[in-house]
């Protein structure tokens, strides 16, 4: 018996093999590599027509400006701003109208102090429409004492009653002669 070690036909199995039409590397990287090149190129075009656009205003008209928009811009006055404020400081008093709400914290102080001048009234008044105010406490006083209003438990004239059978019946109301 001759061994030759040359001889590797016998050691391959044809059926064991794996999947020639698999993507390769290679191909996976070409086409990421041409993604971005496309992804440069559109980004490229984009800022060259942005730029395009926004210079040539004989191509592309602005449309007339608000008549009633004041044409006249301060510069913001030099002063504290906050650190975390992107914008620049407004000049208020030249700001136009109508205003937001410049200071939410001492707006909502005012609207505390209004509401506990009419819940805690140092005396009781009279309004406009005839309610007397007095002060809440009190107001929550004379409840517990006194206890709510209630209705009357008489029925109106013309209610349906209910049957010994459990069906509803009409009583009858005397009509006024004409």
């Amino acid at each position: 018996m001759t061994t030759d070690n040359n001889d590797y036909e016998l050691l391959r199995n044809p059926q064991v093999d794996y999947e020639r039409s698999d993507l390769s590397a290679r191909g996976i990287l070409l086409f990421l590599v041409g993604l971005l090149v496309c992804g440069v190129f559109i980004e490229l075009v984009l800022w060259g027509m942005f730029r395009f656009m926004g210079k040539s205003e004989a191509l592309f008209p602005q449309p007339k400006p608000n008549p009633m928009m004041s044409y006249r811009k301060v510069p913001p006055a030099p002063g504290a701003r906050s650190v975390l404020q992107n914008a620049p400081a407004e000049n208020v008093m030249v700001f136009p109208e109508p205003r937001l709400q410049t200071s939410d914290v001492a707006d909502m102080n005012k609207m505390l102090q209004s509401e506990e001048k009419v819940l805690y009234p140092t005396e009781p008044f009279k309004d406009s429409t005839g309610a007397i105010h007095i002060p809440i406490t009190a107001a929550m006083q004379l409840i517990e004492q006194q206890g709510l209003p209630v209705r009357p438990e008489t029925a109106p004239a013309n209610v349906t009653t209910q049957a010994k059978t459990g069906n509803t019946e009409l009583k009858s109301v005397p009509t006024p002669a004409r």
